[in-house]
């Protein structure tokens, strides 16, 4: 009898003893515990990262929409449609450059038609144009500098207008020789040249910002760089030959005599295209 509780007694106490370690805290309890919170921390982890990368693709399709958004926003100038408007211009920038009303006009007529051909190239095709002169080696690297520059201050000038400087119409680039077009807005200045008279367009129209392919702006501008020119503002026409040949190529040589006599001409007929 005694025999058979003593076996009874000892077939229960490995039961009792792992009883008693687990409810102390024994090693097996604690490999459990420990193999329940290395799973529970992969899935955590797991899980964190997945929310993360999530975050992070709203994030980037949240700023592509934005971006989307603003440009859809930005504007396109177009070229002027009534030629009243731009002979209101003329005379107002006439009476505070002393400037010749006619010559003005001239001017007008030769480099954007009177405004209503402000470039028949946008920006985008002009850069792509002038990137594959340089690569084919057509464009200097001189000439290829310039033309990063300028780009830099279309955009500058594009943004603080609120326009797209890709979509602007500008003059395109030359076929006949090796250079960059860009030439901008109703004077058809290049950006470095806009940004020269620009403060002193500002004065003049009263606007903090003005802008080029704006018919007062751009008509005044043309209007004071002609004015520089000594003995325009006295009606000289040799002077102003010498002004229309100094906007064209920056020097009086004869090789632009052509041109200063196409803008007389204009300046004495332009009523013709005005009707």
């Amino acid at each position: 009898m005694g025999a058979i509780v003593l076996g009874a007694v000892v077939a229960l106490m490995p039961i009792m003893t792992v009883d008693a370690e687990a409810s102390s805290g024994s090693p097996l309890k604690k490999a459990i515990e420990f193999s329940k919170e290395k799973i529970t921390g992969v899935k955590s982890i797991t899980i964190d990262n997945q929310v993360g990368d999530q975050i992070e693709q709203d994030d980037v399709k949240k700023t592509k929409q934005a971006e989307e958004k603003q440009q859809k926003k930005k504007k396109i100038p177009r070229g002027v449609t009534n030629l009243s408007e731009v002979e209101k211009a003329v005379e107002f920038a006439s009476e505070k450059t002393g400037v010749r009303k006619d010559f003005i006009m001239g001017m007008l007529v030769v480099e954007s038609d009177l405004g209503r051909n402000p470039g028949k190239c946008t920006y985008g095709e002009v850069e792509a144009d002038a990137e594959r002169s340089h690569k084919n080696g057509q464009l200097s690297e001189t000439a290829w500098n310039t033309f990063q520059e300028r780009k830099n201050l279309v955009k500058s000038i594009a943004d603080g207008l609120g326009y797209d400087y890709e979509k602007l119409r500008v003059s395109c680039n030359p076929a006949s020789y090796a250079g960059t077009g860009g030439a901008m807005g109703i004077p058809q200045f290049m950006p470095d040249t806009w940004f020269e008279y620009k403060d002193r367009v500002a004065a003049v129209v009263g606007k903090e910002n003005p802008d080029p392919w704006n018919v007062l702006d751009g008509v005044t501008a043309m209007a004071l760089k002609v004015a520089d020119v000594p003995g325009v503002v006295e009606h000289n026409q040799w002077s102003e030959r010498a002004a229309s040949k100094l906007y064209l190529s920056g020097t009086t040589s004869w090789r632009y005599d052509w041109y200063a006599s196409e803008i007389q001409y204009w300046a004495n007929n332009y009523a013709k295209l005005i009707g």
